[in-house]
């Protein structure tokens, strides 16, 4: 029953999903889901919350870390890209869902080390 409009310029394709699932979600919640962490992330989104694959993980976990973030959503499916090759200094989560992100979100604004989360299991890199 709520009505909501966005004004999305420049985006070129769905890889923003996620995150765009994540704003939406806090702009209609109570309480910040991102409790002032610099977060990004990356993947498709579906009706029902599950997260799909992107292209360009790489250059995104690099892109994320030049803006300032120190944690990144990583779909999934996209795993077998990550491994390898995170951005030292950045904190990768492997997500299915949205519900899935919201939960790192709360453990990590609860105090959780980054190193307790699901993650692609990968070593950082230079």
């Amino acid at each position: 029953p709520i009505d909501v409009k966005m004004k999305i310029e420049d985006v070129g394709g769905p890889s923003g999903g996620l995150m765009f699932a994540l704003a939406i979600t806090e702009l209609l919640g109570p309480e910040s889901l991102n409790h002032g962490l610099e977060i990004s992330g990356t993947g498709t989104i579906t009706p029902d919350g599950e997260v799909g694959p992107i292209g360009g993980i790489r250059q995104k976990m690099y892109a994320a870390v030049r803006a300032g973030s120190n944690y990144f959503f990583a779909p999934a499916e996209n795993c077998a890209e990550v491994e390898g090759n995170i951005p030292a200094g950045l904190n990768v989560f492997k997500v299915s869902t949205l519900e899935e992100a919201k939960q790192i979100l709360s453990k990590l604004g609860s105090g959780v080390e980054p190193s307790k989360l699901p993650s692609c299991s990968a070593k950082a890199t230079k």
